[in-house]
């Protein structure tokens, strides 16, 4: 009996030390959305209603995800919403992560699938950006409003320029949201952000 009790505790030691050594390979991850530019004049209820939006996005496996597309058409989990002029700040596992953007260009359309058809688009790992353990990286987004134009409606739309900056040292700028060559078209994504 004093042997099982041994092992018993032994074994419940090597859990606590696996446990505590998986707390350590966590590391801080910062979203910090600068308020926006506007390269337009704004009208005042214009830039109140954009001061209140934000960026759906989330985190998951080695992956973020930015979604300009409403998140109930996304498959992925867009958990946060971060406003203009704020930061969240996240604990997340240490390593590698790929950042993707599910872009939208308002182009028309009389339905949502025609809507999304148009306009909506992913750019699949457009960044990456490491976390390291204990480390901060803070992935700081700067949106400039833009005007676009779709039949005789006005939207006004953020270009997100995204620098990654990894305990200090800048490793990576991109704007994420804009439309390529590269970008995959909403009909022709296979990938697994779509349902």
């Amino acid at each position: 009996m004093t042997k099982l009790r041994g092992v018993f505790v032994f074994a419940l030691a090597g859990l606590f030390n696996i446990s505590s050594g998986a707390q350590e390979a966590r590391g801080t991850l910062v979203l910090d959305l600068k308020p926006f530019t506007s390269e337009v004049e704004l009208k005042e209820k214009v830039e109140k209603q954009l001061k209140s939006g934000g960026l759906e996005w989330g985190t998951t496996a080695g992956q973020m995800v930015v979604s300009m597309v409403g998140k109930q058409y996304i498959k992925f989990d867009l958990s946060n919403f971060t406003r203009y002029g704020e930061k969240k700040t996240l604990e997340v596992e240490a390593g590698e992560y790929r950042i993707t953007c599910a872009g939208f260009v308002p182009e028309g359309g009389m339905s949502v699938e025609k809507i999304l058809k148009k306009g909506a688009y992913f750019n699949v790992d457009i960044l990456t950006f490491t976390v390291k353990a204990g480390g901060t990286t803070t992935i700081e987004v700067h949106p400039t409003i833009r005007k676009e134009r779709t039949f005789f409606l006005k939207f006004f739309l953020p270009e997100l320029l995204v620098k990654v900056d990894e305990d200090g040292t800048v490793t990576g700028q991109k704007v994420i949201n804009e439309r390529t060559e590269a970008s995959i078209a909403w009909d022709d994504y296979k990938g697994p952000l779509k349902f």
